[in-house]
């Protein structure tokens, strides 16, 4: 993959113009590293998770309105219903717990077998939520807290899960050297694919086409889930931690080593033979990566502090959003495209609002 021969001249180029359009309105500090970022359905709330120690509630100004207590032995998992009710959060207590968004009263336990717990999420209608819990996936009905799936126990530890956005019946399972797809109700995997390395997380395209890993090794996969085909893409610097899909699923930005690498995904073959736009601007690995709602805009941040904003569809050349003292974790924007969160290793959120 080529390298721009200075990518920072770049950054410098058009670091005035970002700052001006997203300047940042707010800024504290968790107790530790920022784990994740979740805004509400609605972008009043934004829920950020440290990897240990209490699990904030924030304005989008930056205001803190709530205090969740901490899950023991490490924080796992954040994630809103759709409808915006209720905030789940997870942890290696192996406790899911369930707020109502108001955060007045206490919230709904489910305890489950201690096991390692590091992923929960909501199915896309709201109707059912995933856990990952060892080896095992179990899934509970949203409102009475009622296990009704189980997959048998796998060969390793469950490293992700994702929903099909496209059929809220159906999820996919990182685990056993692939994925694993899965209908409830149904014993064994509707499909899978195996490819003998490890695989660290998973994402779903926004119309139930692809099921696609980030790797232990520097590469993806694509799984074209109704062809069967797996498609493996190689070449990366380091191993892929950021995955990211414009909202109509025609393209995917994927971090491994510097460059953002993004592929088109709505042809018939996808990928496969064709020609990725790749971005230069980081000087450190890109780690974080999040689409603008519409799709236009594509924001990263890095191991080296930057947080970039890109129009791929337009210039290769990044703007300057803000440069961090620590690494970025994690950047989110809100659903209605108005404010951008950005989590550091050292626990800092800062949150940016777009200017008319």
């Amino acid at each position: 993959m080529p390298e721009s021969k200075k990518p920072e001249d770049r950054v410098k180029l058009e670091m005035m113009s970002a700052a001006k359009l997203l300047p940042q309105t707010s800024a504290t500090r968790l107790s530790d590293h920022c784990l994740d970022l979740r805004w509400s359905p609605d972008s009043t709330l934004l829920a950020a998770m440290p990897c240990l120690g209490q699990i904030e509630l924030f304005s989008p100004a930056g205001e803190r309105l709530a205090q969740l207590p901490e899950h023991p032995n490490g924080n796992g998992a954040i994630a809103w219903h759709p409808s915006g009710e209720w905030l789940l959060t997870y942890g290696q207590d192996a406790e899911v717990r369930i707020y109502e968004a108001s955060f007045q009263g206490q919230p709904k336990v489910l305890t489950l077998e201690k096991a390692w717990a590091e992923r929960a999420e909501w199915s896309p209608n709201g109707e059912h939520f995933a856990v990952a819990l060892g080896k095992c996936v179990a899934v509970f009905t949203a409102d009475g807290l009622e296990e009704i799936y189980r997959i048998p126990p796998q060969k390793s530890t469950i490293c992700d899960i994702s929903w099909n956005p496209s059929q809220p019946d159906e999820f996919a399972s990182v685990c056993d050297g692939g994925v694993r797809l899965w209908k409830l109700g149904k014993a064994k995997p509707m499909s899978h694919f195996d490819w003998g390395g490890a695989s660290l997380l998973s994402t779903w395209s926004p119309d139930g086409r692809w099921v696609v890993t980030g790797d232990q090794v520097p590469s993806v996969h694509l799984y074209d889930v109704k062809r069967k085909d797996p498609l493996h893409i190689q070449g990366y610097e380091t191993k892929v931690k950021a995955l990211a899909w414009e909202e109509a699923g025609a393209w995917l930005a994927t971090g491994g080593g510097r460059l953002v690498t993004i592929w088109p995904c709505s042809s018939r073959k996808g990928p496969n033979g064709a020609t990725p736009i790749q971005l230069s601007g980081h000087l450190g690995d890109a780690i974080a990566l999040d689409f603008s709602p519409g799709g236009k805009g594509l924001v990263s941040g890095g191991r080296d502090g930057l947080v970039l904003l890109w129009m791929p569809q337009s210039t290769e050349a990044p703007a300057l959003i803000s440069h961090q003292e620590y690494e970025i974790t994690r950047l989110r924007w809100s659903p209605n495209g108005q404010s951008l969160a950005v989590g550091t290793k050292n626990g800092d959120v800062f949150i940016h609002t777009l200017t008319s």
